[in-house]
């Protein structure tokens, strides 16, 4: 099975009269890099099959990513191309819309996620747990970019999604939704591997994509999916590097991948996928016990906010109104 096969995929984009279509897609990408460095990694990228960006307001690159793009050469209509808005455009998703289309210089978004449930009414400064408009709320408004013909932006955009939503957040979600979401981007990485989470929304038709796969280097030692023996022995076995281990064992699982590098090299090795044996596939769904258990969203800077009461938060919600642990700490996901 070559990496071209076991990553293509189909998404089926929402439709206003309740139809779908597909459109075919080959290798999810995503590069959070700056600058030069950047355009010439996209490009690079696209010239050696890769036909799915991920990017997001936040990263502060939308200008660089769409320049990447039509300086590439390859036809647009072939590239799927993912953005996120950021929480303080909760209260307007369609200005969110108008915003990432200017800076990307597009004539459309494949797909338009909300980037995290949480909301800011300002920018910079989180609400709490409960704060309108709630998630379900800018759903709504993100419905009718597709639905209310009035705001002119049905042709902008051709599919709705969500990221880091938990089951706890996805299920009110989807029984009062007109769309439901194509796509739920999560944290996944073998440290947290989302074992329940995972076919929870494949079982509800939703796609599961995985930001960080390859872990972080922000945490430097503690990232263990590049050197630990349980990943350096199967990469050994397969003749592959030990990140292509880790994006292999996702894709198994049904998952798409978005690797991040600035090395062009890693670009094209990223690309070559092993099949891994059913026994390396439980060792793996199985890392975080031997290996050791840790959440890269608790490490992300940008993202830890202390309420006003003292609590410390991921942007103004507890893990436990995340979804992601109970009451008493333990891992729901």
């Amino acid at each position: 099975m070559s990496g071209a096969e076991t990553l293509s995929k189909k998404m089926p984009f929402a439709d206003p009269e309740g139809l779908s279509s597909s459109q075919e897609w080959n290798v999810p990408w995503l590069a959070w890099a700056h600058g030069r460095q950047l355009e010439d990694s996209i490009i690079h990228a696209l010239h050696h099959g890769y036909r799915l960006i991920d990017t997001a307001q936040y990263y502060g690159v939308e200008k660089v990513v769409g320049s990447a793009i039509r300086k590439s050469g390859v036809a647009r209509s072939s590239i799927i191309v993912i953005t996120k808005f950021w929480s303080h455009w909760h209260h307007d998703p369609a200005a969110a819309l108008r915003q990432s289309l200017a800076d990307l210089d597009i004539d459309y978004i494949d797909i338009f996620m909300m980037h995290w449930p949480n909301l800011m009414l300002k920018e910079g400064v989180p609400e709490p747990w409960g704060a309108k408009p709630d998630f379900i709320d800018t759903w709504t408004a993100m419905e009718d970019l597709l639905l209310d013909e009035s705001l002119g932006l049905k042709d902008k955009v051709r599919g709705l999604g969500v990221s880091n939503f938990t089951r706890k957040l996805l299920e009110p979600l989807l029984e009062r939704c007109r769309l439901k979401p194509l796509v739920n981007e999560v944290e996944l990485q073998a440290m947290n591997p989302n074992l329940k989470l995972v076919p929870w929304c494949q079982k509800t038709g939703i796609q599961v994509i995985s930001w960080s796969t390859l872990g972080s280097e922000r945490i430097n030692e503690r990232n263990q999916i590049l050197t630990h023996p349980l990943f350096t022995d199967i990469a050994s076995k397969h003749a592959c590097s030990v990140g292509v281990v880790s994006l292999s064992w996702a894709v198994q699982r049904g998952v798409i991948v978005i690797p991040k590098s600035s090395s062009l090299k890693r670009i094209e090795d990223n690309i070559k996928l092993v099949e891994l044996t059913k026994e390396e596939m439980e060792e793996l769904n199985n890392a975080e016990k031997r290996v050791g258990r840790m959440r890269l969203s608790d490490t992300i800077p940008g993202i830890q906010y202390k309420m006003p009461d003292g609590r410390e938060t991921i942007l103004g919600w507890t893990k436990a109104e995340f979804g992601w642990e109970d009451e008493k700490g333990e891992w729901l996901c």
